[in-house]
């Protein structure tokens, strides 16, 4: 069922329609705390009655806002509401794409499987009504997945096939985003310059189009990249930028990576102190947004920079509850990470 099939109730719901879709278009340059208030007005507008597919769409693009701001556990019932009204519509497309997001959520949380269960369940749906697109997204989605669990060659895999899809039809948005994750695999196995060169690519679209979340995704990649190269100056730049897009669409869930990079940043140019101070501040964010793997990112590098403090009691109990969070998401290639560090101690790495 498609969404222009039973909208034909007039103004209200054309008011309803124009509102939502406009965000959704401007969106990407908007806060996601603006954003949101007119979804609620969108909302408003549609009523309570909850009987079109549209009141499904807004429901998820609602949802979207809210996990764009960090507030995981405010989108989650608005992805579930979303899936209720489409399934009882029977608008396929809609209870693939709320699937898909409450897939994101979980992954997020750091629930693999269930995040898994629920990509395959919305790929049966994508691939029923032809959603090429979704599908697209559902690869890419399995990717990061993949990439989390250490399984590199599945992970590959997911993310040229998205890309190569997004590609073949001119798709600039998607093969952005794409980018970022792709990008970053690549740096992970040490092609650090098809890093760089997926990272200028996917920035290249994202900053033509004015999509601020990409761009800062980009450049926190681009950061990581640049601080394992051991490039500061050019890691800061890029530091800099995320910190701006964060701040100026309150996102606090780019404000809680910004932090993460910036602590590492610090420790790298022998500020341990500071780099300290700055991941204590991190860790309570990425606690508030329940981005579970940041959370165990932002652990280890609060260890190494205690460690590197001599203060090396306090660092194991880092590294510890690192560990915990890792083998809880089953993040392995972390898992390995973190025992080093228990066994050797710090490192003057980035990682």
């Amino acid at each position: 069922m498609e969404i222009h099939d039973t909208m034909r109730s007039g103004g209200r719901a054309s008011e309803a329609r124009r509102v939502a879709e406009s965000v959704r278009e401007a969106g990407l340059a908007h806060g996601p705390e603006t954003a949101a208030h007119l979804y609620q007005d969108a909302l408003t507008l549609l009523g309570d009655r909850e009987h079109t597919p549209l009141h499904s769409d807004v429901m998820r693009w609602y949802g979207t806002a809210l996990r764009d701001a960090g507030q995981t556990s405010g989108a989650e019932p608005l992805y579930w509401r979303s899936l209720k009204i489409a399934q009882r519509l029977e608008y396929t497309r809609g209870a693939a794409h709320a699937l898909n997001c409450l897939a994101g959520l979980a992954q997020r949380r750091g629930e693999i499987g269930l995040a898994t269960q629920m990509l395959a369940d919305a790929a049966v749906l994508a691939y029923t009504c032809n959603e090429a697109r979704l599908l697209t997204m559902i690869h890419a989605n399995l990717g990061v997945l993949a990439d989390i669990s250490g399984d590199l060659s599945s992970a590959l895999s997911h993310y040229e096939y998205a890309l190569g899809a997004s590609e073949g039809v001119s798709d600039v948005q998607e093969v952005s985003w794409v980018l970022i994750n792709y990008g970053a695999l690549l740096g992970s196995r040490g092609q650090t310059s098809d890093a760089d060169r997926a990272f200028t690519r996917g920035l290249s679209i994202a900053r033509a189009r004015g999509d601020a979340v990409a761009e800062a995704l980009l450049e926190e990649n681009r950061a990581e990249l640049r601080m394992m190269r051991g490039e500061l100056d050019d890691a800061y730049a890029c530091i800099t930028r995320v910190f701006e897009i964060a701040e100026r669409r309150h996102d606090n869930a780019r404000l809680a990576a910004a932090l993460k990079l910036r602590g590492a940043y610090e420790r790298l140019s022998g500020r341990t102190e500071d780099a300290a101070h700055t991941l204590r501040h991190g860790l309570t964010l990425a606690a508030v947004t329940e981005d579970a793997l940041l959370g165990g990112e932002m652990l280890y590098q609060f260890g190494l920079a205690l460690h590197e403090d001599r203060n090396e009691t306090m660092a194991r109990q880092a590294w510890g509850a690192a560990l915990d969070t890792f083998e809880r998401i089953t993040a392995t290639d972390w898992v390995t990470r973190v025992r080093e560090r228990l066994s050797f101690g710090s490192t003057g790495r980035y990682l």
